[in-house]
C-alpha cells in the first residue's frame, strides 16, 4: 500500500513563497494571494517539499504522525496538489477611462530640489506656464473622454503650480461649469511645495475644498538640504509658517505631506516623527529616492532603509494596540489591500486610468514622462494615439522578470517611470525598486498577521484621512 510519504513524491506545492519576521513564519500562496502564519513544523515540511531541506533531517526532528498531519492539512488546503491548478488570468480593460489627470500648469518652480525628476521644474525645456487656452481644452477633453465615470480627480502640478495662481482660479471655475454640463463630480488637488500662500489663495482653497499635497522631506536641516529656494535660502521656514495658517483654516485631513527620503538620511523614524508628531500632520506619504544619481537608494543603502522601515511598522502596530492611528503611506494602503487579497496586474494606472497633460497639451502616461516623446500617448486636440495600447500590455504576465516573481500580484510590476529615467525601457527590471516593493509587501503581510493574531482594530475606511486619500490618490 502506498504510504503518505510515497504519495507526496507524486505531488507538488502550489507556487509559493515564505519568509520569517519577528516570531512569525509567513507562507504565501502566490496565485491566490492568500497568506498564512504557520508553525515551525509546517515550515520545515514545506522546505523539504521545496527541496531546500532533507527528508531524513525532518524525520529526526518530528514524529511520523506530526509529519503526516502537516501533509494532510497542506493537501486539504490545496497547497500540496497532484496537478497544477488553473488560475484566473486577470483581464485587461482596454476601455478604461482616465479618472485621475495631472495638469502640469507650470513648467517652472521657485525651488531647486536636488533630486527633482523634472529638472527643477522645467522638464529639460523652457521655463514657462500653461495658457488658459490649453487649460480650457485639457479640461474639456478630460470630462469628455470619461463618458461612464461619474467621479474625477484633477491634480494641479508643476514645477510649482501656485506660480500660476490666475490659471488655478480659472480652472476651478471652469470645472464647476463642466461638472454641471457632464453631470460629474470633480475633486481638485494641488501638489505644492507649500511656500506660496496669500489671503486670496487661501479663500480659493477653502471655498472650493481643494486638497493640498505638500512636499516636505523632514526637519528644517533635512528639508533645506534637498529643497532650497531658487536663491539658495531656506524653504522650510516659509513652509512651516504657511502650514500653521492652513492648519487653522482648513481640515487637517485634506492636507497630506509627501516626502522623498534621500539615501543619506539614516533615521527615517525621526523624519516621520517630525512630520506627524511635531508638525501635526495626520499622515505622511513618503518614498525613498529612486532614479536620481547620487541620492537614490541602491543595494548597499537599502538594508539601512529597511531596518528603519521595520521600526516604523512596529510603531504602527503599537499605535493600533493603543487604539490610535499612525498613517504612514503607502504602507497603510498596502496593509489594507494585501489583507483583502488584492491581485494586481499593473504597478499603477499610468496611461490607463491615470494620465498627465503638459503645458502644450501633450498627454503622457504620468508626469515623470513629460517631454519624453517616445512615451507620448496623445494630445488634447486629437485624443490618445497608438502608443497608449502598449501601456495596456505591460502586465505582470508579459514582463519577463515579473511573471515569475512571488510578489507580482501584490506589486503589479512597480513604477514604470524609474527604469526609463535610468535609460531603460518601461518594461525593464529595476532591482532596487523591486526590492523596496517586496520588502513593503512582506511587512504588510506581517502587520496583517499581527493584527489578526492580537485581534487589533484596523479599518482603512475609518481612518481620519481616508476620504481624502481615497478620492485623490486612488
Amino acid at each position: 500500500m502506498e504510504t503518505l510519504f510515497d504519495s507526496i513524491c507524486k505531488m507538488q506545492l502550489v507556487e509559493s513563497y515564505y519568509f520569517c519576521h519577528g516570531k512569525y513564519n509567513i507562507f504565501l500562496d502566490v496565485n491566490r494571494s492568500n497568506f498564512y502564519s504557520i508553525e515551525d513544523k509546517y515550515l520545515d515540511v514545506i522546505k523539504v517539499l521545496k527541496k531546500e531541506e532533507n527528508m531524513e533531517v525532518l524525520k529526526q526532528k518530528y514524529s511520523k504522525d506530526d509529519i503526516e498531519t502537516v501533509i494532510k492539512e497542506l493537501i486539504e488546503q490545496e497547497i500540496l496538489v497532484r496537478d497544477s491548478p488553473e488560475y484566473e488570468i486577470l483581464s485587461v480593460d482596454r476601455e478604461k477611462e482616465v479618472i485621475n489627470l495631472v495638469m502640469n500648469i507650470s513648467q517652472d518652480c521657485n525651488l531647486r530640489c536636488t533630486y527633482c525628476f523634472a529638472s527643477t521644474g522645467h522638464y529639460k525645456g523652457k521655463r514657462t506656464l500653461m495658457s488658459k487656452e490649453v487649460a480650457d481644452k485639457t479640461l474639456t477633453w478630460f470630462f469628455e473622454q470619461a463618458k461612464c465615470s461619474k467621479v474625477l480627480n484633477l491634480h494641479l502640478f508643476g514645477g510649482e503650480p501656485l506660480i500660476n495662481i490666475p490659471l488655478v482660479e480659472y480652472i476651478v471655475e471652469k470645472c464647476k461649469i463642466l461638472e454641471k454640463e457632464y453631470s460629474k463630480k470633480n475633486f481638485i488637488n494641488v501638489c505644492t511645495n507649500g511656500t506660496i500662500l496669500n489671503e486670496k489663495l487661501l479663500k480659493l482653497i477653502k471655498d472650493n475644498e481643494i486638497g493640498m499635497q505638500i512636499s516636505i522631506d523632514g526637519p528644517k536641516e533635512v528639508h533645506d538640504k534637498y529643497r532650497p529656494m531658487a536663491n539658495g535660502n531656506s524653504s522650510y521656514d516659509k513652509l512651516a509658517e504657511n502650514m500653521s495658517i492652513l492648519f487653522e483654516e482648513l481640515d487637517k485631513n485634506t492636507i497630506i505631506p509627501r516626502g522623498t527620503i534621500s539615501n543619506a538620511e539614516v533615521d527615517v523614524n525621526d523624519i516621520v516623527k517630525h512630520i506627524i508628531e511635531e508638525m501635526g500632520f495626520n499622515a505622511f506619504f513618503f518614498i525613498p529616492a529612486m532614479g536620481t544619481e547620487g541620492q537614490s537608494y541602491d543595494n548597499k543603502d537599502l538594508p539601512k532603509y529597511f531596518e528603519q522601515y521595520d521600526k516604523l511598522v512596529e510603531t504602527f502596530l503599537d499605535k493600533l494596540r493603543k487604539g490610535e492611528e499612525y498613517n504612514i503611506y503607502p504602507f497603510v494602503t498596502e496593509v489594507d489591500a494585501i489583507g483583502k487579497g488584492v491581485r494586481r496586474i499593473y504597478g499603477c494606472g499610468a496611461g490607463i486610468g491615470f494620465a498627465s497633460v503638459d503645458i502644450k497639451g501633450d498627454i503622457y502616461p504620468c508626469m515623470r514622462f513629460t517631454n519624453n516623446k517616445e512615451y507620448l500617448i496623445g494630445n488634447i486636440e486629437d485624443g490618445f494615439n497608438e502608443n497608449r495600447d502598449k501601456l495596456f500590455e505591460r502586465t505582470v504576465y508579459n514582463r519577463t522578470k515579473c511573471k515569475k516573481c512571488w510578489a507580482r500580484h501584490f506589486c503589479g510590476g512597480a513604477c514604470i517611470a524609474i527604469p526609463v529615467e535610468n535609460g531603460e525601457s518601461m518594461n525593464a527590471y529595476n532591482e532596487n525598486t523591486c526590492e523596496v516593493s517586496k520588502h513593503m509587501i512582506e511587512l504588510a503581510m506581517y502587520a496583517n498577521t499581527v493584527i489578526s493574531d492580537e485581534n487589533l482594530k484596523f479599518n482603512k475606511e475609518q481612518l481620519k484621512v481616508n476620504d481624502f486619500m481615497r478620492r485623490r490618490f486612488q
